[in-house]
């Protein structure tokens, strides 16, 4: 039997659960739910900043370490997406 690779927005959502511990409060996260809505602070965003960055093995720019990249499932997946295509030019 073969498996399909997990997809990023699939291993950003999953990061995001783990930090926020959303789906131990029986909350389904959406892919534009506002994660600074929903308790993330600046404290667990650089937790889950630096899950990403372990997990997907690359180094999210300066310029991408703000409030708006970590808004939602759908910002991360953009930013992890863009540095992962980057570094494969």
């Amino acid at each position: 039997m073969t498996t399909s690779p997990t997809s990023t927005v699939d291993i950003v959502r999953k990061l995001i659960d783990q930090q926020l511990n959303l789906s131990g409060h029986g909350f389904e996260l959406k892919h534009d739910d506002n994660l600074w809505d929903m308790g993330m602070t600046s404290l667990t965003c650089l937790g889950l900043m630096l899950s990403i960055e372990d997990t997907f093995g690359v180094e999210l720019p300066e310029d991408a370490l703000k409030e708006s990249t970590f808004r939602s499932v759908d910002t991360i997946t953009a930013a992890v997406d863009g540095v992962l295509s980057s570094a494969q030019s």
